[in-house]
């Protein structure tokens, strides 16, 4: 991972704590799927996912979510946790300058691109 990746998902984790949620999780993986941040917002856990672009003239990030990759990772963090929510948040940010970004959060991902986990 490149210098500016690394400090822009450091912004992520610092932008999500900022919004109030408290970070339980950075990095955290389970077979090939790895979850960026696993966060308490207000008592519901995000398993957020971190999208990076350089200012290169594509505007901000994707937020798509892999959809069986957040299942798998769902499932693998809910055996750990207490009867709780559980969503998928995207975090993208857009690296303007060294100190200069866009961030834009996605809260609830999955059901935000119509895929909603219940029929």
């Amino acid at each position: 991972m490149n210098e500016t990746k690394m400090r822009a998902m450091k912004a992520i984790g610092r932008y999500l704590e900022l919004k109030g949620a408290e970070i339980l999780e950075e990095g955290w993986a389970h077979g090939g799927d790895v979850a960026d941040y696993i966060v308490d917002d207000c008592g519901e856990i995000a398993i957020v996912f971190g999208r990076v672009h350089e200012n290169a003239g594509a505007g901000i990030p994707d937020e798509h979510i892999d959809r069986k990759s957040f299942e798998r990772l769902a499932a693998a963090s809910l055996a750990e946790l207490a009867d709780c929510a559980l969503r998928a948040d995207a975090v993208a940010v857009l690296v303007i300058s060294g100190e200069r970004a866009i961030v834009r959060h996605h809260v609830n991902a999955i059901a935000a691109y119509g895929l909603d986990l219940l029929p």
